[in-house]
Order: structure tokens, then C-alpha cells, then sequence
């Protein structure tokens, strides 16, 4: 059991804090208001409002509600108990609707046209995620505007510490961009300028990332020039890097300037303050394994270990229950099969019986004839060698699990720096239903793998560079070097999702490449069809939900 109080702390009344000035009203999003508090409040202690209001930020991408399933001014979305979490609606449409992810439940209407790669904006999985994205938004602006108009009546003393919780704020806010410009193009953008209950104007898809990234380039200045490892849970400067990095390879796939020079520069400074740790110096943890284990809070942010995580959300199966973020990934992996124990194997007492690899997947790895493989990414996996056939036969129902393998990643299980389990300070699974592990937002590897690709694809920096970037994720991975010859745009793809995959990356990564709608590339059921069909290019974009439409008057995107 970590220690996450020191960021979420006092959140019911955190709720109440941010709620006296309609905090949601941005948005038209329900506010659930368990203490009706005034600004008055705050005088009795704010230090101690200023720290909750900020955890709730946090908070609010780590759960559904403040217990889990409810009580939060997020409420619990349009789904049950976990399904609003952020990263579950984000992971649901950047690696369901993908050729990594074969999902098998579809009791909640939606999934199965978002799997199928069939979308429409009536789709209430998708208006759910569009919904979390917003509400997170507009609880970053409230915050601002409430430091901002004195309401919190802070002494002087604590000025320096607001000011760095603002651009904490705009910070997470612009993670929020980044998925709302990449899924939905044409988004609403607001920021804490405008009125309580003012609605956000549409943007063009220019309009957002141009202002998205002149804030982080403006609070990633105030933070000044160095990286200075913020505590763990919490955001800095390097996070507001990282995110521009990630802005600026898309720039191009998003039909704006390329911007891969910038991301190269900025990548590199990163990678540059990471070395002399962890794997060969070069900042990356000794083990891939570890750092999706119950214990990878180690790895991150003043972390004991390599501190290649460099943004995480914070997970406890004890004090934070949620079934979002690792406990949804491990619980879906782990089903009712004989080639697979969710205790033994992953460490908690769940199986849902719901997600298996896609057989394209699956194919990208390197397989011995016995259904091991070398490459230690993929060495969790549960495949032949379990029982587990590599194909997709069969979609829906229980009986489709073990009809495509099994890509184990995250576990709860703790792991010492060089991989080994370590079941002394491992949480005793038979008696989990929640997972500690973090939720792994950005990584190092990610950063390496991106100032390859912007080499690859816009020419951005030197190829020798690039060459040993990617050459220092594949020798973690127990893989030989790549030539020169090998530093392709298919090859990078190809490994960016070996060393990535499950966390968020997928649909983005494919539609930067062209191969995700539109595309000859198929995979098993994209289209509804069972060997995989080409959909139509406008689905690059998701429609914008048909409630914000019917709210707002934006104009819907092409081919909708």
C-alpha cells in the first residue's frame, strides 16, 4: 500500500470547495454539491482548501467519484462504476477501436460499433469520453479562476505555492487538449479567462492546438530552465515538455505545420536530463516488467528507481478503489480459462473476461515455435504455450476469450529493479479486487521513441541519434540492434506499439501513419467483418457527440 494522501486528501470537501461557484457550469455537466460551502469558508483554513481543491484535479483522473463510484462533482458519468473513469474513456476509443484490442463484453450500447470500427455520434461510450474530458477541463479553469480572484484569502506565505498549482492546473488541462484536438479535431476550447457558466467556442483544430501550446510553452518558461522531479503523483516541468513533444509529432498528422523539429529539440533535453540512471545510463528502468507493477510508483517522480515514468496516476487497491485505470486493464485480460489464473498470474482477485489481443497484434511479435518470444515486452503473455489461439473467431461472449492471446502487462504484483517478482512486498492478490499499480501516462521511452520518429518522418535531427534511441529500447527489450536500414516509418510503428502498447498511444500512432481509417490496413473486425475491412477516412475524426451538438450549435465534422 502506497501513500497517496498527500494527494488526495479531504476530497469529499474538496468537492463542496469548488462546487460553491459552479465549477461544472462550463461544460452544462452535473454538479454533485455534498457541502454547499461559500468562499467565506475558505479563511478558516486555506492552506488546507487550496490543497484539496488541487488534489481533486488529480483525483479526477484517477477515479470515477470520490469513493470509487461516486460522490465527486464528476459524479459517475454516463456509465457505471468505472466506466467514466479518464483513462478507461480514453483507453476505450485510442486502443479499442485499434488492431491491439479485441473486447468481448458489449452490455453497454456503443461499444461494439467503437470496436468495430463503425462509430456514429449518437454512441454514448464516445459521448462519455468526451463528456470526462470536458469536466476535468472545466475543474482546471475553476480552480485558476478561484485562486485567481483572491477567493481562497491566502496568506502571503502560500502565493509562491498557488502560483505553481496554476500552472499544475493548465498543465493537466492541456493533457485534456491533447486528447480532445487528436480524437474529436474541431473541439470547444476554454480556458480561465471566460465567465463561470460561459460555454467554450468551437475551434478550429488549429485554433486549439495554437492555444493549447502557448500555454504549456508559457508555464514550461515559468517553471524556468531546468527539471526540477515535482512529488510523486504531482506535475511539473518535464510533464508540460513531454506533453509538448507529444503536440508536436501530431502537428503534421493533424493537418497543421509539422512541428518535428521542435519535437526533436525538445526530446532531446529531456532524454539528455535522464542520463547516468537505470538501463545502461540512459535513464530507462533496468526492467521493462517493473514498471507496470503494484510497486511502480518507484518509478516515478522522486521514486527510489530510474524515474522513467515521467507522468503517472496514482492507483491504491486499498485507499483508491476504482475500476478504471490498472484494475480495469488486469481485470479484462484475466477471464475464466484454464491457461490463465488471475490470482497466480496477475496478482487480483478479478476476471471479467473481456479483452484479448487482436490477431494483428499479436503477429508484430517475434515467436518461438512454443509460443515464447525473446522480446521480454511480450514475455507476460498468455498465448499457445497457455492454450490461448492467436486468431479472433469469435467477438462477443465469454466463449471469444482464449480466441486471441492474452497481452499481460500491468499486474499487481511488486517486482524488485531487475524484473524478479517480489511476492514479500506484493499485495496479497486472493484478497484484491482493486490494483496498486500506476497508471503510466507518459514514459521516457515514449520521449526516445518519438525523437526517432520525428527524424523518420520530418527529417528533424541526426539519424546516428535516432538510430541509438531506439536501439536503447530494444536492448532493454532483449532484442538485438537495428541498422540504419531498419529505421523505417513501418519499423518504428511496428516497435512504438511493442514498447507502448495499452497505454493510450494506438489510434493516435495510427492515423499519424495513415493506416488506421481510410487505409488498406485491416485487422480482425475492423468494419464488422471478421478478417477486416477498410472504413471510410472521415472516421480519422470521431464525431462530435450528438448532445453537445444538440447544447452547443457546433458544426459536426465531415462525413458525419
Amino acid at each position: 500500500m502506497k501513500a497517496i494522501n498527500n494527494i488526495f486528501i479531504g476530497l469529499t470537501i474538496a468537492a463542496g470547495a469548488l462546487s460553491f461557484n459552479a465549477c461544472t457550469g462550463d461544460l452544462d455537466v452535473p454538479i454533485q454539491n455534498p457541502n454547499q460551502l461559500t468562499s467565506a469558508e475558505f479563511a478558516k483554513d486555506p492552506e488546507g482548501y487550496l490543497d484539496r481543491c488541487m488534489a481533486e484535479i488529480y483525483q479526477g483522473l484517477a477515479t470515477a467519484g470520490n469513493n470509487g463510484a461516486g460522490n465527486s462533482i464528476l459524479g459517475e458519468g454516463t456509465g457505471g462504476a468505472g466506466e467514466g473513469t479518464f483513462t478507461r474513456t480514453v483507453f476505450t476509443l485510442e486502443e479499442l477501436t485499434t488492431d491491439n484490442y479485441s473486447w468481448l463484453q458489449f452490455n453497454d450500447a456503443g461499444l461494439y460499433e467503437l470496436v468495430t470500427q463503425n462509430f456514429a455520434p449518437d454512441n454514448m461510450v464516445m459521448y462519455q469520453c468526451y463528456s470526462r474530458i470536458y469536466a476535468e477541463i472545466a475543474i482546471c479553469n475553476q480552480f485558476i479562476r478561484t485562486v485567481q480572484t483572491g477567493a481562497f484569502n491566502l496568506p502571503e506565505n502560500l502565493h509562491d505555492r498557488a502560483a505553481d498549482y496554476i500552472r499544475q492546473a493548465k498543465t493537466v488541462r492541456s493533457l485534456c487538449y491533447f486528447y480532445a484536438i487528436d480524437l474529436f479535431g474541431d473541439c470547444g476550447y476554454i480556458d480561465e479567462s471566460a465567465g463561470v457558466g460561459s460555454a467554450p467556442p468551437q475551434m478550429t483544430r488549429q485554433e486549439a492546438y495554437d492555444h493549447a501550446v502557448a500555454c504549456l510553452e508559457q508555464v514550461s518558461a515559468e517553471w524556468g530552465d531546468s527539471y526540477v522531479e515535482p512529488p510523486y503523483g504531482y506535475v511539473g516541468k518535464e510533464v508540460a515538455d513531454a506533453l509538448l513533444v507529444k503536440f508536436y509529432l501530431n502537428a503534421e498528422a493533424w493537418g497543421l505545420a509539422p512541428a518535428y523539429d521542435k519535437c526533436w529539440s525538445l526530446a532531446q533535453k529531456i532524454i539528455a536530463s535522464h542520463q547516468g540512471e537505470g538501463f545502461n545510463q540512459t535513464g530507462l528502468a533496468d526492467s521493462y516488467i517493473a514498471l507496470f507493477g503494484a510497486n511502480n510508483h518507484e518509478y516515478a517522480s522522486r521514486g527510489s528507481r530510474a524515474n522513467e515514468i515521467i507522468m503517472t496516476v496514482p492507483q491504491d487497491g486499498m485507499q483508491l478503489e476504482s475500476y478504471g485505470g490498472t484494475t480495469f486493464y488486469i481485470a479484462s485480460i484475466c477471464g475464466s480459462f484454464d491457461g490463465i489464473s488471475s490470482v497466480g498470474d496477475c496478482n487480483l482477485n478479478a476476471q471479467w473476461t473481456c479483452m484479448v489481443a487482436r490477431q494483428q497484434f499479436s503477429e508484430q511479435w517475434d515467436w518461438n515455435a512454443d509460443g515464447t518470444t525473446d522480446d521480454v515486452r511480450a514475455s507476460l503473455w498468455k498465448t499457445k504455450k497457455d492454450g490461448f489461439k492467436i486468431d479472433n473467431m469469435i467477438i462477443q461472449g465469454n466463449s471469444g476469450y482464449g480466441l486471441g492471446y492474452a497481452p499481460i502487462k500491468y499486474t499487481n504484483f511488486a517486482y524488485n529493479v531487475d524484473g524478479s517478482v517480489d511476492l514479500a512486498n506484493s499485495p496479497n492478490g486472493s484478497e484484491r479486487a482493486f490494483s496498486d499499480a500506476d497508471w503510466t501516462v507518459i514514459r521516457l521511452a515514449e520521449i526516445y521513441l518519438s525523437a526517432a520518429e520525428a527524424n523518420i518522418l520530418g527529417g528533424a535531427g541526426n539519424a546516428s541519434d535516432a538510430l541509438v534511441y531506439v536501439n536503447n529500447i530494444r536492448a532493454r527489450a532483449g532484442l538485438g540492434d537495428w541498422t540504419s536500414a531498419d529505421m523505417t516509418a513501418e519499423n518504428i510503428l511496428i516497435e512504438r506499439n511493442r514498447e507502448l502498447y495499452g497505454e493510450n498511444d494506438r489510434r493516435t500512432a495510427l492515423v499519424r501513419h495513415g493506416k488506421y481509417a481510410g487505409s488498406s490496413y485491416v485487422w480482425n473486425w475492423k468494419g464488422g467483418v471478421q478478417s477486416g475491412a477498410s472504413t471510410p477516412v472521415h472516421q480519422n475524426l470521431f464525431p462530435i457527440p450528438t448532445k453537445v451538438i444538440s447544447f452547443s450549435g457546433y458544426h459536426q465534422n465531415p462525413g458525419y
